[in-house]
């Protein structure tokens, strides 16, 4: 079993969305998976009715039929109640663990980030990631399980290139899941590949425009997924520097 930890110390950096995200892209490869929900939702008091956003996801995703024993969700405001759904995930054979967290300090937080295998730092902008990166080195020394991820940058490729730099040292994920509303809105659809699936239509209909767009977030999440994947045996994905043009291949195939 994997334990990965998404965290980031300003809010609005897109911990929930990547969390609702990966956890389509385990789904799709064949993975049981449980989310916990560490944020200060789940310490809204029982007189509360509304769903927190993680239990209306939940509703959505159990409506594209997932459900237990694929999918779990456990709300853990606690450390206790952290100790016992990693106990719980283990017993009952989960292969991910994917973490939800708070910006600001608690004891169930820090137990996360203790217990992570791998901690994802997610930032759609540079003041966040270098934010995030300030407030990881001041708890850990040498932090080569801490990946940064770019979520939905809202200006192309040159914001995403300042966002790398921001995050200083810290290894970033190449994959970039972009700011479309498949990810925005998952907890009204759920299912990133389900929503897709609903939407594919070919090009020139009514539609064609948005299902694109789906299509390319739901690619993007595969992408990262795998990569987070690697991430967890130690794998890091480099740039490649050389000559990518099929021209290349040929003589050497020829050769």
């Amino acid at each position: 079993m994997h334990t990965i930890t998404i965290h980031a110390a300003k809010g609005g950096s897109g911990r929930t969305t990547a969390v609702m995200a990966l956890t389509s892209g385990f789904l799709v490869l064949g993975k049981r998976v449980m989310v916990m929900d560490c944020t200060s939702q789940t310490c809204r008091g029982p007189k509360c009715q509304e769903p927190t956003t993680l239990q209306a996801w939940l509703a959505a995703m159990e409506a594209c039929r997932f459900r237990s024993p694929q999918l779990e969700l456990a709300e853990c405001p606690t450390e206790e109640r952290v100790e016992d759904a990693l106990a719980a995930a283990t017993t009952c054979g989960f292969d991910i663990v994917l973490i939800d967290t708070q910006a600001y300090p608690e004891d169930a937080l820090s137990m996360v980030l203790a217990k992570a295998d791998l901690i994802v730092v997610p930032a759609t902008g540079p003041q966040e990631a270098r934010f995030s990166c300030q407030s990881l080195s001041e708890q850990f020394d040498c932090p080569e399980h801490i990946i940064g991820l770019i979520t939905g940058h809202r200006h192309g490729a040159a914001e995403a290139s300042e966002i790398r730099a921001a995050f200083g040292a810290l290894p970033v994920f190449h994959s970039e899941p972009p700011g479309s509303e498949a990810l925005a809105e998952q907890i009204l659809h759920g299912d990133i590949a389900h929503f897709t699936s609903m939407l594919a239509c070919k090009s020139g209909q009514p539609g064609y425009a948005r299902y694109r767009a789906a299509h390319a977030a739901y690619s993007e999440v595969l992408a990262l997924t795998i990569e987070l994947q690697w991430a967890l045996k130690g794998l890091r994905l480099e740039a490649f520097e050389g000559d990518t043009s099929p021209f290349s291949y040929i003589r050497k195939s020829v050769a």
